[in-house]
């Protein structure tokens, strides 16, 4: 937007008091987020943040400060339901696809710390694409060493819709069970949603790309 030109002062002065600017309007609403120069030496805080605290436990005495004493568990953003959690129970619904013989692993999509769904955003910021510049996939320990998968090889997921891929990622943040295999949505060259579902859920109408069967194998090393 110009702000070099705009404004007499430096990219990291200006970002601080833009955030500062927008930081007021969140305290004293129960999404207070944490002042810019508390974030400098963390990966970040959980809101509500009051006096530079994060919140653990979110609407629990004791842990959030907008709880107060004796009243243990409180939704107070709720005020239309008198600060009650709302629960709408529903019939089971089974999924459209489950793992068997020939496709045994379950593969869930999602996101990752850095990247916010497709990264269209997240992927200009260079701190945030040199964390985590490509897709790859995450599995158990137990399963990779089953299959003779270790940390870099590519690994094929093949599902009845497409064939995808990736490397596999030992050190990954998220805590795969067995079973199950992991890949995040923000990598436009590595587009997981071509193996999943076109499916909904009937219920909630929901589309269901979130999760699907999927056999797991190593690939061929590129030469």
């Amino acid at each position: 937007m110009g702000y070099g030109q705009l404004f007499p002062y430096d990219r990291e002065t200006y970002v601080k008091e833009m955030y500062e600017e927008y930081r007021q309007f969140t305290l004293g609403t129960g999404k207070d987020v944490a002042a810019y120069e508390d974030l400098l030496g963390t990966r970040g805080l959980r809101w509500p943040v009051v006096n530079g605290k994060e919140t653990q436990w979110r609407y629990v005495e004791g842990s959030d400060p907008y709880v107060k004493a004796g009243e243990g568990i409180k939704f107070y953003k709720n005020k239309a339901d008198d600060e009650r959690a709302v629960v709408w129970y529903r019939p089971y619904e089974p999924p459209p696809e489950m793992p068997d013989a020939q496709y045994p692993f379950w593969l869930n999509t999602g996101r990752i710390l850095e990247h916010w769904h497709t990264g269209s955003m997240t992927r200009r910021l260079p701190a945030l694409h040199r964390a985590a510049p490509r897709a790859y996939v995450e599995i158990h320990p137990d399963d990779a060493r089953s299959l003779g998968i270790q940390d870099g090889d590519p690994v094929k997921l093949t599902s009845r819709r497409g064939t995808l891929t990736l490397p596999y990622n030992a050190h990954g943040k998220g805590k795969v069970s067995k079973g199950t295999v992991f890949v995040a949505f923000f990598d436009e060259a590595k587009l997981i949603n071509q193996l999943t579902l076109d499916a909904y859920c009937p219920i909630s109408a929901e589309p269901d790309y979130k999760r699907c069967a999927v056999q797991v194998e190593r690939a061929p090393r590129s030469a």
